[in-house]
């Protein structure tokens, strides 16, 4: 399929059915917002980021900084270490920088969902593709992501959930790769056996999957080493080296990197980074709570997207618990850009909590946006950034999973966590080269960075290279935020 900027759009129904359930959808959120809620408020636990640790599986780096490479990867989420392994594959010399460690941030804190449930039909043919690669990831690289091809079911409670959902079926009609329907209360109860006060339908999306965000990026990463790529462990990139204006390296705190193209894929650290270099990526930060349980055996086999929560069974016998409940922090950042994130500001207004941390903001509304390369960069005084998950609405979420779900009247918590994800005015990715620049190619605000990533980093190695991706890009061009072109916010 070949997508444009006028593409259909989902029926306003259909929009407004992207509602709590599918901030679940860990990267997912951002589209959910728009749909109405809780009004806005100042929340009282707080909004801010925390030094942290990765939950990600460790990986072995390397410890060598190379001389020179092809391309040069700053991050090591989903994109960048995707991109490293197509590169490496095609027997392109790469390096990956990661300031922390592989999947320390954002990519180790997704709630696993391969989810293409509801999400405007322009955003399809980049999921379509994400799907087949990670459908074919495990024997690709060898090793376990914990990817599964369990589907995804989403709960229809009530006549305008069921109309928007089957306006937004009519719409993806056609769309390669795509298949979903609705099923009835007796179907989802064959799909969850002693399920209590079923809703009278849900829709079920077979084609979407589950994968294991502590093992995932780390395998893919190991992958790309294995095929000759060098993984760069606590080495953040701090600006990049100019000949005759166009890309010649990068500058690490380990020293230079000679290159012919740089991909940032640094997820909420591009616009930083931008930043220091003249130019910007828009992008509104968001955080999400979950948790982990355990003691739920013999529990459901499909993840749910329901009504205030979500789960995914994982594959060690435990699940993961999404909670409907998000906090946007009010940032220097989000003030500077207020008019040209409004679209993104007003999907969100409806059930925002937003949270003010005095010292955060002190130490944002300080942190230089240049430096110099031979000094430490704001980058290596955070190496692993989280959100402090808010542990009210995640205890209403296991409480409403336990008035559904007997089987989890034992089920024990495990872990708490909390992660970040980015949206754009428009909702939509950015994966796109930067014409002040020539050779910097940049994948960042990813909201379904799990589901979209593996696309996404493909189509990075492939511009870093001078291939044609295999999908259209321009709706994803960074251009899109000065030429004019209208900021809708897309589900």
């Amino acid at each position: 399929m070949s997508t444009n900027e006028s593409a259909i759009s989902p029926s306003g129904d259909a929009r407004r059915i992207l509602s709590r359930r599918k901030v679940l959808a860990a990267g997912g959120a951002a589209a959910a917002l728009g749909a109405a809620g809780a009004g806005l408020h100042l929340s009282r636990t707080p909004v801010g980021l925390v030094r942290g640790v990765s939950r990600a599986r460790p990986v072995q780096g390397d410890l060598v900084l190379p001389a020179a490479v092809e391309v040069v990867i700053i991050g090591g989420g989903f994109v960048g270490t995707m991109a490293a392994l197509t590169l490496a594959e095609r027997g392109v010399s790469v390096a990956l920088c990661e300031k922390g460690v592989i999947a320390g941030e954002a990519s180790g804190r997704s709630m696993g969902y391969v989810d293409s449930q509801l999400l405007d039909p322009i955003k399809l043919e980049l999921v379509a593709r994400s799907k087949l690669l990670w459908s074919q990831i495990n024997t690709r690289i060898g090793i376990d992501t914990g990817y599964r091809p369990t589907g995804l079911v989403a709960s229809l409670p009530g006549e305008e959930e069921l109309t928007g959902a089957e306006g937004w079926l009519g719409a993806i009609r056609g769309i390669p790769g795509m298949e979903a329907r609705i099923i009835s209360g007796t179907e989802l109860m064959r799909v969850f056996p002693g399920m209590s006060d079923p809703p009278r339908a849900a829709l079920y999306t077979p084609t979407d999957a589950s994968v294991e965000p502590r093992l995932a990026a780390p395998a893919i990463a190991e992958a790309a080493r294995r095929k000759g790529a060098v993984i760069l462990q606590g080495c953040a990139v701090r600006g990049l080296e100019l000949r005759a204006g166009r890309v010649a390296g990068v500058v690490t705190e380990k020293g230079p990197i000679a290159c012919q193209a740089v991909v940032l894929a640094g997820g909420a650290w591009s616009s930083l980074f931008a930043k220091s270099l003249g130019w910007s990526v828009p992008q509104l930060n968001v955080y999400l709570s979950m948790m982990g349980l355990g003691g739920a055996a013999g529990g459901p086999a499909v993840p749910l997207s329901g009504e205030g929560y979500g789960f995914r069974p994982q594959t060690d016998g435990n699940y993961s618990l999404g909670v409907v409940d998000f906090a946007v922090p009010i940032e220097p950042a989000t003030i500077a850009n207020f008019r040209r994130l409004l679209p993104a500001i007003k999907a969100f207004w409806p059930m925002a909590h937003m949270g003010f941390s005095p010292s955060q903001f002190w130490s944002e509304l300080r942190t230089p946006s240049r430096w110099a390369l031979d000094r430490p960069s704001p980058f290596e005084a955070y190496r692993i950034l989280v959100p402090p998950f808010r542990a009210g609405p995640l205890n209403a979420a296991l409480t409403e999973l336990r008035r559904h779900f007997p089987t989890f009247e034992q089920a024990y918590v495990l872990e708490r966590w909390a992660g970040v994800i980015s949206s754009t005015p428009d909702n939509m990715p950015v994966i796109s080269s930067v014409a002040k620049y020539p050779g910097l190619y940049v994948g960042s605000a990813f909201t379904y960075g799990l589901t979209m990533g593996l696309a996404a980093g493909e189509a990075l190695a492939d511009l870093a290279t001078g291939r044609v991706p295999p999908i259209d890009l321009r709706p994803y061009r960074l251009e899109r935020f000065s030429d004019g072109s209208p900021m809708a916010f897309r589900s």
